[in-house]
């Protein structure tokens, strides 16, 4: 197998560019569930700057991807609103109370301060410790909740889905709140030298209408990807996990540069229809695959990826489908890193990409 000839961040420097590099990026989503990695409960990585910092770094010396970041995690931003979190000792955070509870009280609530609510402090000083650490190595990046899915951890997501036909107008109220509580963050993580990413769950056509993502996401999303670019010249990726396809053209107009894939959704199709405007990510199956499957599963799963988007004109970067389960065997994430490498390297073997297993 081939070595890797550029570091993780001379890779991403030159594929933002268009240059030439040694092999397609790879970057699984990864963070809290992968805390027993470096032997700690989830609750500890929660609540640890260090250990955030920690764990991040270890992840990047065992696998050398083209990316890190720390994540406010999806309901970060609510909870600095005033929504009620539980930290169980070995599972992910639960949603106790939102913040809001009645639609009265939507034009009472307020911004979120990053330096002061909640874990946001945390965050930011583990990605000054992780930039101090290996930034030279890698690019370092927080990951945010987009403004829909914080609104629906701020009022409840069976709320915000009844008050967008109830009360349409509050809502809109409540997304501006919300949204500019995600670009205080974004100031404060551009003060720091990084981008952000956004995770946006909420916002798939699993759960709500193309209209419903047209009027109340879309906008607010431009509104982050807008303060990001004039903060720092460069836009933001965003995942949205489940279904996407009828609302890929809006997301892209939203101004993302990159758009990471669900694998309930095809790569073809996305190569097809975004392929010429924002870099595709993903999509390699996380449970089925990643965390239950074989290191051959793995491979023939990451070569399936990287054939369906051979081609695409701003680029491709191996991935997970959504964020990696707890208790995954560490194996099958190098066996992913080493997918990138066995059918992405560049030139790009074709007879070997395109062969059947």
């Amino acid at each position: 197998m081939k070595r890797d000839q550029m570091t993780p961040k001379e890779r991403m420097t030159a594929f933002a560019k268009g240059l030439e590099i040694d092999r397609i990026p790879c970057n699984p989503h990864m963070g809290v569930t992968m805390a027993p990695f470096i032997g700690i409960p989830l609750k500890e990585y929660y609540h640890s700057a260090e250990r955030m910092a920690e764990l991040e770094i270890a992840l990047f010396r065992r696998l050398n991807h083209d990316g890190v970041s720390v994540s406010v995690t999806l309901r970060g931003v609510a909870e600095a609103m005033g929504s009620k979190m539980h930290y169980p000792d070995n599972s992910i955070s639960l949603m106790e109370s939102p913040v809001v509870n009645s639609i009265d009280q939507i034009e009472s609530l307020k911004p979120s301060d990053p330096e002061k609510d909640g874990k946001l402090p945390l965050v930011l000083k583990a990605i000054s410790i992780i930039k101090d650490k290996i930034g030279n190595e890698v690019n370092v990046g927080a990951g945010l909740a987009g403004p829909f899915s914080t609104a629906a951890s701020v009022v409840g997501t069976e709320n915000l889905l009844k008050w967008m036909l109830k009360y349409p107008d509050k809502v809109h109220i409540l997304m501006e709140i919300v949204t500019e509580s995600n670009n205080r963050f974004i100031e404060k993580a551009a003060e720091l030298g990084v981008g952000v990413g956004f995770s946006d769950p909420v916002s798939s056509t699993s759960l709500i209408s193309v209209k419903q993502f047209n009027e109340f996401s879309a906008p607010y999303i431009k509104k982050n990807v807008d303060k990001m670019k004039s903060l720092t010249g460069r836009s933001a990726s965003i995942h949205i996990c489940g279904k996407s396809k009828g609302i890929w053209q809006t997301v892209m107009d939203t101004g993302v540069s990159s758009f990471s894939i669900d694998n309930v959704e095809d790569l073809a199709d996305a190569k097809e229809i975004m392929g010429d405007r924002v870099t595709i990510s993903g999509n390699v199956p996380p449970v089925d695959v990643i965390q239950k499957g074989t290191r051959e599963d793995v491979l023939r799963a990451a070569k399936e990826c990287i054939k369906k988007t051979y081609g695409a004109k701003k680029g491709y970067i191996l991935s997970s489908g959504c964020q990696i389960p707890m208790n995954t065997p560490m194996e099958n994430i190098d066996a992913l890193m080493d997918g990138a490498r066995i059918y992405g390297s560049y030139p790009i073997n074709e007879e070997l990409l395109f062969s059947e297993d």
